[in-house]
């Protein structure tokens, strides 16, 4: 793996080749990534990502700064629900079992005191995924009986995924899956997102009548995808 530096920081990046016209730089989950044309050198590889390097630190910032960043699961490290932030507290306690709690701004985490001198990362993991994926049954389930009612439309079957490049897809079969990590951001967000889905039970593709039965149900549908535009790939050629 080679790196550019940028402001003090060093940025690595992966390169893959093939039998394409351009070079690509993307910036997806905090990774930078370079797709070129076979003859390509490393060295011409290398001059072009300098030459683009304030562009990848930004982009980089904006998904550190996102959301959906990685994270440690560390005392104050800061998570979000439904739009809003909260900082994760953790505390041992004289209890049996592990607990969550969700209140005043603050996700509190009770961990037995005998776990206390333990590498707890995990625990506190599975703990917030349980607390997301609670808040999406309830949360998606409201958006999709608003959205049926409005549009008189309704999938086979919803099923909430972890999905690396969307927020939600929709097959031909009628079946529909949504992003859990739709919760991280508002409900005007989530219901975008189902209403988005929901339409492609009648249009398939991105077609010019999709997005005016979008615009239809959502006049101010773009508000919602500026919320959610970090997520999205970056890309250059």
């Amino acid at each position: 793996m080679k790196n550019i530096r940028y402001q003090n920081k060093v940025i690595p990046y992966t390169v893959s080749k093939s039998k394409i016209k351009n070079l690509y730089i993307t910036v997806q989950d905090g990774e930078v990534a370079v797709s070129a044309p076979w003859y390509v050198t490393s060295s011409q590889i290398q001059e072009i990502l300098e030459e683009k390097r304030e562009w990848i630190y930004r982009k980089l910032s904006e998904y550190n700064n996102s959301p959906r960043a990685a994270k440690k699961y560390v005392e104050n490290e800061r998570f979000h629900i439904l739009g809003k932030s909260y900082y994760l507290h953790i505390e041992y306690l004289n209890i049996m079992q592990e607990k969550l709690v969700v209140d005043n701004e603050q996700i509190i985490v009770k961990i037995p005191n005998k776990l206390k001198n333990m590498d707890n990362k995990e625990i506190i993991k599975k703990l917030i995924e349980k607390m997301y994926y609670k808040i999406a049954e309830q949360e998606f389930e409201i958006a999709m009986d608003k959205t049926r009612i409005m549009t008189k439309l309704a999938p086979e079957e919803y099923k909430i995924k972890k999905l690396k490049r969307a927020w939600g897809n929709c097959s031909s079969e009628r079946k529909i899956n949504l992003n859990i990590d739709l919760v991280m951001y508002s409900k005007k967000a989530i219901e975008y997102v189902v209403l988005h889905e929901v339409c492609h039970l009648k249009y398939l593709s991105h077609s010019k009548k999709f997005w005016q039965m979008v615009e239809s149900y959502m006049p101010d549908y773009k508000e919602a995808e500026a919320e959610l535009k970090n997520r999205k790939v970056s890309e250059l050629n």
